[in-house]
């Protein structure tokens, strides 16, 4: 039987970022092909534990817990760095996004572990599924637009200093970089507020809707949206607002809800607190 952990998709991408901090001072078509291989087999290596975890708990990952949920989100976040790394060989960010990926992975494996997933799913399971949907799509929109930001301030940075061509490191445009960032903000903060209506909506339907509002995760998520809507509101309003400035905001908020959402992850892991979305069971006897 096959048997894939999460050590498994792990260890690729800590091999992958190794190679791109390589890449990142010597360019080498070896160096960087082994960089690819090694992201594309943690990418395949964590499609097939979601499939197995989807199996043993004969739920979608997004509904059986909120570990799954922040695993399916990394995976997601590979997905899209491997298809703008394939399309655009300036595009080198992973040495920001490997990371960040590796954080949203051990958020998931330490700080709930795996959940007990639900006996009964309410009537309403495929709005539950575009819910949850929804909240992925866009959460990974803003982790986008955190790297694209960072990405933004280091080639700024580098350009004021005479320095973009030290190294043989290439970068997009200063253009094109904030093109991609207000483009995953104007696309993240769409789909949280659906996700978000969406939710409350499946809130009233619950006998005791009113103790939904004191979950940790759900204070957490409504803190960043409105911090994200802020910003959103900026950009809309201010269409030639420095593309600096929209990057400083858009890479503070963005932390923000990084730091909140895997926050609240390990917080209700770690304390055993009451939450919806995926409760912790005691830990099994070895």
């Amino acid at each position: 039987m096959l048997n894939v952990s999460v050590m498994c998709f792990f260890a690729s991408y800590l091999l992958a970022l190794a190679f791109e901090v390589v890449r990142f001072y010597r360019r080498s078509t070896l160096v960087e092909v082994l960089h690819l291989g090694m992201t594309a087999a943690g990418l395949v290596a964590q499609t097939l534990y979601l499939g197995l975890r989807s199996r043993e708990t004969q739920l979608p990952p997004l509904l059986s817990s909120l570990s799954d949920w922040l695993l399916v989100l990394s995976w997601l976040v590979v997905l899209l760095y491997l298809v703008f790394v394939l399309s655009d060989r300036t595009f080198r960010a992973g040495i920001l996004v490997l990371p960040l990926v590796m954080a949203l992975i051990l958020a998931a494996w330490f700080g709930g572990g795996r959940s007990r997933p639900p006996e009964n799913l309410p009537v309403s399971k495929n709005w539950l599924m575009l819910h949850v949907s929804l909240l992925v799509f866009g959460t990974a929109a803003i982790l986008g637009g955190l790297v694209l930001s960072l990405l933004y301030l280091w080639q700024h940075r580098r350009l004021k200093h005479g320095r973009a061509r030290h190294g043989g490191l290439a970068l997009p445009s200063l253009e094109r970089l904030e093109r991609l960032n207000r483009w995953a903000l104007l696309t993240a903060v769409p789909l949280l507020t659906l996700g978000l209506i969406i939710g409350v909506g499946l809130t009233t339907q619950e006998p005791a809707s009113w103790a939904t509002w004191a979950d940790p995760v759900v204070l957490t998520g409504s803190v960043c949206w409105l911090m994200m809507v802020g910003v959103f509101v900026y950009v809309l309003g201010r269409q030639r607002a420095p593309g600096r400035q929209v990057a400083w905001l858009t890479a503070v908020s963005c932390g923000f809800l990084l730091l909140t959402v895997v926050g609240s992850q390990v917080l209700t892991g770690a304390t055993h607190l009451q939450t919806v979305h995926g409760r912790t069971p005691p830990p099994a006897a070895p």
